[in-house]
Parts: structure tokens; C-alpha cells; sequence
């Protein structure tokens, strides 16, 4: 769940992301794990759904290195984009929770586009070779 003021925009990178709407300095937490908002469905779960609903979740949801499920967000953060060269956030997992917590890696301006890299959150992006992913 989103523990900072953000809001949808549409995003030059690519159709909707997620900005900040308050300045969030470097250290500060973004997201965290809470089980109210954030869903975690087992891949083979995902494989029985209907085609859109898959759809849904490969979009938007992360496969988990931690847990191995499908984490999908109902609140805004499910719009946090991809940026291999500007992301300002990392992932780090924090002692007795099952989820990583999203942290500001340099402040980030009212306005900015809060971006990660794919890669260090989900296990199928970790191992992919889709171009876009080196942007």
C-alpha cells in the first residue's frame, strides 16, 4: 500500500504512471506490503482465471521473488512504471514481513514520475530479455 501522497498522470514512458504529490525525501518509504490492499494470488491460481483477468494480473501485479505469488495492489501503485536507468526507488525486504518495502533512493519531487526497475521486484522481469527492460 502507497504511504506517500501520489496520484495517476499519463506518463511519457508509458500510459499512466504514478507521480509524486508531495516531496518524498531519499530514505523515506513509498510502499509497503499490507495485506488489506495489496492481493497475492499462486501462479497456478492465475492460469486457471478467465483471459482477461490474466491479463489484469500480468499487467499490473509483480511476481514476488520473496514469496513466489502474484502481488497485485487495488490502490494507485499498481501504476508505478518501469525505468532501468531512473528509477528512484529500490527494494528492500524488512526484517518480519513477507513483502519488500518500496524506499526512495534520492529525494523525489512533487511532480516526478516515481519509476523502479522491473527487475528487482518481479521474478519473470529478473529473468526476461524484453528489450524495453534496458530503458
Amino acid at each position: 500500500m502507497l504511504v506517500v501522497k501520489a496520484s495517476v498522470r499519463p506518463s511519457a514512458l508509458e500510459g499512466l504512471g504514478l507521480f509524486a504529490d508531495q516531496k518524498i525525501p531519499k530514505g523515506t518509504v513509498i510502499w509497503k506490503f499490507n495485506p488489506l490492499f495489496d492481493i497475492m494470488f499462486d501462479p497456478a491460481e492465475v492460469e486457471k482465471m478467465p483471459e482477461d483477468q490474466q491479463e489484469l494480473i500480468h499487467r499490473y501485479a509483480y511476481l514476488s521473488k520473496n514469496t513466489g505469488k502474484y502481488v497485485y495492489s487495488i490502490d494507485n501503485s499498481r501504476f508505478i512504471n518501469h525505468s532501468a536507468t531512473r528509477a528512484n526507488k529500490i527494494e528492500i525486504l524488512h526484517p518480519g514481513e513477507i513483502e519488500n518495502r518500496s524506499i526512495a533512493i534520492r529525494d523525489i519531487e512533487v511532480g516526478e514520475e516515481i519509476l523502479v526497475d522491473y527487475r528487482t521486484i518481479d521474478a519473470a522481469d529478473a529473468e526476461s530479455s524484453e528489450v524495453y527492460l534496458d530503458t
